[in-house]
């Protein structure tokens, strides 16, 4: 099969809008390499058979399509309203309640029990992503009184956010546990923390999956203001990471995000772990059949910058237009790859000594980089069995595809996060390279007159040197 995809990787959240199997395939065709089910929404049952059509609908296509369980973590929210949209205004006095009610304009439910006594007078609450600000007045039995500094548009389970507010909570809840046991005994490829703070997180969620007998692929949504304190231990304890910039956006002021997003993705960049840029990529198309100008070029941005994947939201889960909102993200991808400039090791570690701090993996990363300044292969062949050696590979950004070889079925689906690799898995594994490759190059339609080849030790070969070898593919 020919490699026509862009190579930044393309995560689309699975709801109403996108769970049919017909719509499933068109977002493949259209570009979709990960499905992201959330599980904040929705029950069991429906999850199951979102994923059981996933693996169909894949297996039907030929194409691989990683499955991504995202946990929700201590998400707080409010409850539901008698009759919806309500307004509020600025001034308004609005209270949130413990009680379980059914809200008007006046009052709601939340599902944190312990708000009244996290929060204090003066305290600054937000809801629906910030866009309504309450400050609170008083705490009082199960109520906190607030008045309205911002008002809008309010519906039913909108998130509630208390940013700067210790709640003394843990980001892994026995409700993240549930929902950690049924995704991994149904097959998903990689699961992500919601509000993570720090690496002791990352570690709750694989101390749970051990104990359940799985070791799954951890991604560590980056949301919280105090994550950003601890950011260089959290990427060190997680397998990937989610700039998730709803919350984020709500935790740090507005000012700010661009140059966090960026910081996230150069330390992320830094140490081979993939990054997914997430929230409000195209959000106008959830309505619209054409993105904004600026929301395309925020897209662009991202992927010069470093991201892997960029991922949609409520444009594939609720929007009128899912495939077209894959399409469009496809085509931004495409287009920025074309300008961006491949990473080079002097830029990326710039200032920082690496003598005697490089793993041979990353060693023979920097040697292929190297290659670059002298010649173009037609594609860089990595046969791996953890994947680590082609995501080291990932982070410079190649003007050409990663071509990941492996025997192991889970690293191929893992390696659908990281930006460039297309991953194949072979099983046993090619005795002659020389002849695997030039087979590859012509049925994947890539283009050039040699290749290059990686080598390390195996299984089945723990005595082979660490290398690269330039192949001719012209003889």
């Amino acid at each position: 099969m020919k490699i026509s995809s862009p190579k930044t990787k393309i995560v689309c959240t699975i709801g109403p809008a996108s769970e049919n199997p017909d719509v499933m395939k068109q977002m493949i065709e259209a570009g979709m390499n990960v499905a992201r089910l959330n599980f904040s929404h929705g029950d069991f049952a429906s999850h199951g058979k979102v994923i059981g059509n996933l693996r169909a609908v894949s297996a039907l296509l030929g194409r691989r399509i990683a499955i991504l369980a995202d946990l929700s973590g201590p998400k707080m929210r409010i409850g539901t309203f008698a009759s919806e949209p309500i307004q509020l205004d600025t001034g308004d006095l609005f209270t949130l309640t413990t009680e379980d009610i059914v809200g008007d304009r006046n009052r709601v439910s939340v599902s944190f029990d312990r708000l009244p006594k996290s929060v204090r007078p003066g305290d600054m609450l937000f809801l629906n992503d910030g866009y309504i600000q309450l400050k609170v007045n008083e705490a009082r039995g199960n109520d906190v009184l607030c008045s309205v500094m911002v008002g809008g548009e309010l519906r039913s389970r909108k998130g509630l956010n208390l940013p700067g507010i210790d709640l003394g909570i843990s980001a892994f809840t026995e409700r993240d546990r549930e929902c950690l046991q049924f995704a991994l005994e149904n097959g998903v490829d990689a699961v992500s923390q919601s509000f993570v703070e720090g690496p002791e997180d990352v570690e709750a969620v694989r101390r749970a999956a051990a104990d359940m007998g799985y070791t799954p692929f951890v991604i560590a949504k980056i949301e919280r203001s105090g994550a950003l304190d601890r950011i260089e231990e959290i990427i060190a304890a997680a397998d990937g990471i989610m700039i998730a910039r709803g919350d984020l956006g709500v935790e740090v002021p507005i000012e700010q995000i661009a140059m966090v997003q960026k910081r996230v993705m150069l330390l992320a960049n830094m140490c081979a772990k993939p990054v997914i840029t997430a929230t409000q990529m195209l959000e106008s198309m959830t309505e619209n059949r054409r993105p904004t100008r600026a929301e395309a070029t925020d897209v662009a941005n991202a992927i010069l910058d470093g991201t892997d994947c960029v991922m949609l939201s409520g444009e594939s889960a609720m929007g009128r237009y899912p495939v077209e909102a894959v399409g469009m993200l496809a085509k931004i991808a495409l287009s920025a790859e074309a300008h961006r400039s491949m990473i080079a090791v002097k830029e990326m570690f710039k200032g920082i000594d690496l003598r005697g701090r490089v793993r041979l993996e990353h060693l023979i990363a920097i040697g292929v980089e190297a290659c670059f300044e002298f010649v173009t292969p037609a594609a860089v062949f990595v046969p791996t069995r953890s994947g680590a050696t082609a995501r080291s590979m990932a982070r410079f950004r190649f003007p050409v595809w990663t071509v990941a070889v492996s025997s192991e079925e889970s690293t191929c689906q893992e390696l659908l996060f990281s930006s460039g690799v297309y991953p194949v898995r072979e099983l046993p594994m090619p005795e002659n390279w020389n002849d695997y490759v030039k087979r590859q190059v012509a049925d994947l339609g890539l283009e050039g007159k040699i290749a290059i080849l990686t080598r390390g030790p195996s299984r089945e070969h723990s005595e082979t040197n660490h290398g690269v070898e330039i192949l001719d593919l012209t003889i």
